[in-house]
């Protein structure tokens, strides 16, 4: 008597390992959420304006924060408490999700709406 066993076709891993890595994982910028930070600038907002300073991490520990939840012209607020516990404003594009995601900014179309003349018409 002979046995045969049917078993299902395999896929390589390098297969499957090239369709994962083509999904592409965006993430927005959200109050809370914890992220990496690769900047080599950041905004410092001062009394007389706003400038922009090189900056560079000591460790991978220091470049971990969490983003506050405000953004101004492509820069994001995060939280950095093992830097300095203060907080900072790092480009949108400079941050990462905590499983490599690419943030992007949102952007939201404003209909400017039509004002009433109030003034007094002159005759």
């Amino acid at each position: 008597m002979l046995f045969r066993f049917r078993t299902q076709p395999e896929f390589p891993l390098s297969i499957l390992g090239f369709k994962r890595a083509d999904i592409r994982m965006e993430l927005k910028p959200v109050k809370g959420l914890k992220v990496r930070v690769y900047a080599s600038r950041e905004a410092v907002f001062g009394e007389e304006g706003v400038g922009i300073e090189k900056v560079s991490f000591d460790s991978e520990k220091t470049s971990f924060g969490t983003l506050t939840g405000m953004t101004l012209a492509g820069f994001c607020e995060v939280e950095m408490p093992d830097l300095d516990g203060k907080k900072h404003w790092y480009p949108i594009e400079s941050l990462n999700g905590e499983n490599g995601e690419k943030l992007v900014e949102e952007e939201i179309e404003m209909q400017a709406e039509e004002e009433e003349d109030d003034s007094v018409e002159e005759e």
